[in-house]
């Protein structure tokens, strides 16, 4: 059902006021109902989102009842390289009345978002996660392909790695939060996300891998890495979803000793394991040589905007997720 607009009522576009969140709150958690508790306040929470401004949050009013949203999440996107620092606006929990859709407000509402980017002289770019292409690609938001679940068919099992320490994500972060954001901001990707501050990292990464179980093993010898595995009771869903190292003799043996982990708790049913992304250190042939024959799926529902990057820099940066070598981890989603 479609509500029609009455003209004796105008809709005013206009930010969220401070105590108007709980409405905005509401409003999400109506539209997206899957959404677990606790995920939408993290976007208004000064530990979470420490750099969040007035008019991040944009609503659309009709009839003095809040029916539509849109949330413009600050980060910030690094280049290895160069070490510059690019503010990325993320368009999130784009929302609106199931009564009241179809009438042109989210649309509106992403353009005031566009116009708040462009005239901020601090973004660079915009980047979003959707289904629905066409609605943001008349907006100037380009649909990526990017590498997204890495299937191998592991040939070389070793049964003296799998009796390593793993530990839940919960325990890691009572004692070695601030080891794990040490280490994925000392062997960055060709470009990644920010996690800090610590809190920032455990509101949001944490609040991720907590939500899927995730367990982790921390590489401690003459160097340091760490690998993480999300769903790890989930035989039919487990995978390595995350993984940094400082080079390619750490990442070889941090993939293998999740690869035994995952074949362990598999029951050694199948030598099938799934990977969140590509190897940092290894080409797509070095790795079906080392590890075994590899299917690769591609995730075509990340969309980016340039803001105000020349055009060889976005080019560059769409280059680098296209073909692996940075990385959209599944606790960097929003």
């Amino acid at each position: 059902m479609t509500c029609n607009i009455n003209e004796n009522f105008s809709v005013v576009y206009r930010p969220i006021e401070k105590d108007e969140q709980d409405k905005a709150l509401n409003l999400w958690y109506s539209v997206f109902e899957t959404h677990n508790p606790g995920c939408f306040e993290r976007d208004f929470n000064s530990e979470a989102a420490p750099t969040y401004q007035y008019g991040d949050t944009i609503g659309a009013w009709y009839d003095g009842q809040l029916v539509s949203a849109v949330h413009i999440r600050r980060f910030i996107l690094q280049s290895r390289d160069d070490g510059i620092k690019y503010l990325c606006g993320g368009i999130s929990n784009v929302a609106t009345l199931q009564n009241y859709r179809n009438q042109g407000f989210s649309r509106h509402l992403l353009r005031l978002a566009i116009k708040r980017m462009e005239q901020n002289d601090e973004f660079s770019l915009s980047i979003l996660g959707t289904g629905q292409y066409n609605h943001y690609s008349v907006l100037g938001w380009e649909q990526m392909n990017t590498p997204h679940r890495i299937t191998i068919e592991w040939k070389n099992f070793d049964s003296t790695m799998n009796k390593m320490k793993w530990c839940s994500t919960s325990e890691i972060f009572s004692s070695d939060k601030e080891l794990i954001l040490a280490l994925h901001t000392k062997n960055p990707r060709e470009y990644q996300f920010d996690r800090s501050p610590s809190s920032v990292f455990e509101h949001f990464v944490g609040w991720n891998w907590q939500l899927n179980e995730a367990i982790i093993y921390i590489y401690r010898e003459e160097e340091f890495g760490y690998v993480v595995i999300s769903k790890p009771n989930n035989i039919n869903d487990i995978y390595v979803s995350e993984w940094r190292a400082p080079n390619i003799d750490v990442e070889r043996k941090l993939l293998k000793i999740a690869a035994e982990e995952i074949y362990r708790r598999q029951e050694q049913q199948t030598n099938i394991i799934r990977f969140h992304g590509l190897p940092q250190y290894m080409t797509i042939d070095e790795l079906e040589q080392w590890a075994g024959k590899i299917k690769i799926d591609y995730n075509v529902n990340m969309m980016i905007r340039n803001i105000r990057l020349l055009k060889k820099t976005i080019d560059k940066i769409i280059t680098a997720y296209s073909k692996g070598s940075a990385t959209f981890w599944p606790a960097d989603i929003f």
